[in-house]
């Protein structure tokens, strides 16, 4: 079932406030990339399409320019894997495939993975849908380009790069719906005992520690118990989250029990101005 993006998104990003966050926070790599990324999201389609095909080149190149390394220290393994084939045009698409050295391939596969990844974003943006569709564009478009650029296509140059992106659009689609199939079946085996526990860590930036906590079978129907003595068991829980999270627990703690509502995780309440819930059943 494709996945229905947000339709209501900002159309335009202030560059200033992204160069001022770079001058403030340039030791700070992690909080760059989270800018950055807020940042383009908020771009027009064409600027985080742009965006997104950089990103994919450079990672594109980066894997062209290995394969290209391993293949010089072989000269002769292209040969041999092209020989395997019995159809005389597969055996030439596989030469011209591996042919050419650390540059040529980076130069190859850095088209391939840029186009893939800026057709896929634009799509996303101008559908506002992620489904199979836009995996099926991105790979029709990627295969013509590859073909073209590392010489697969042959002599008739437009029918071999057709060709070659309609089988990367089958490709890519069968790779999309395993990966979808594969998503369902895992959170369907997701245990619902940690409902509440996955919820709360999300909302609090902690959900790499819910590993721990299943480990020490923190439940959803203990969080209303959960002390200091509980959350040091969970060894990857540092202290500053710990304490983060058990206040958290503490302002709660009267809403966690068992069959309760959850608590507005997302939007936490501010600090009671009064003496506490206790008082209320006096007024």
């Amino acid at each position: 079932m494709p996945a229905v993006l947000e339709a209501a998104r900002p159309q335009h990003a202030d560059p200033g406030s992204f160069i001022r966050s770079v001058q403030q926070n340039w030791r700070q790599p992690q909080v760059l990339k989270t800018q950055l990324d807020s940042w383009v999201t908020k771009s027009p389609p064409a600027i985080e399409s742009l965006m997104a095909t950089l990103s994919g080149g450079f990672q594109g190149a980066a894997l062209g320019g290995v394969m290209g390394q391993m293949t010089s220290m072989d000269p002769n393994q292209a040969n041999k894997m092209a020989a395997g084939a019995a159809n005389p045009d597969i055996q030439k698409q596989m030469m011209a495939l591996q042919q050419g050295g650390p540059w040529v391939q980076a130069r190859n596969f850095a088209v391939f993975s840029g186009v893939s990844a800026g057709l896929n974003t634009l799509m996303k943006r101008v559908r506002k849908v992620d489904d199979v569709r836009n995996t099926m564009v991105a790979g029709f478009g990627s295969g013509v380009c590859f073909s073209l650029v590392s010489g697969m296509a042959g002599p008739n140059a437009l029918q071999g790069a057709f060709t070659s992106g309609v089988l990367m659009a089958l490709a890519q689609a069968a790779f999309y719906q395993i990966g979808a199939t594969w998503t369902k079946r895992t959170k369907a085996t997701e245990s619902p005992e940690y409902m509440r526990v996955r919820h709360l860590l999300e909302s609090l930036g902690l959900a790499t520690h819910l590993k721990g906590f299943q480990g020490q079978q923190l439940t959803d129907s203990t969080i209303y118990l959960w002390n200091n003595s509980a959350l040091k068991s969970v060894r990857s829980l540092r202290a500053g989250p710990r304490l983060v999270l058990l206040n958290h627990v503490d302002r709660y703690r009267h809403l966690l029990k068992p069959n309760m509502p959850p608590p507005p995780y997302s939007h936490p309440l501010p600090p009671p101005s009064g003496p506490g819930p206790s008082t209320q059943g006096r007024k």
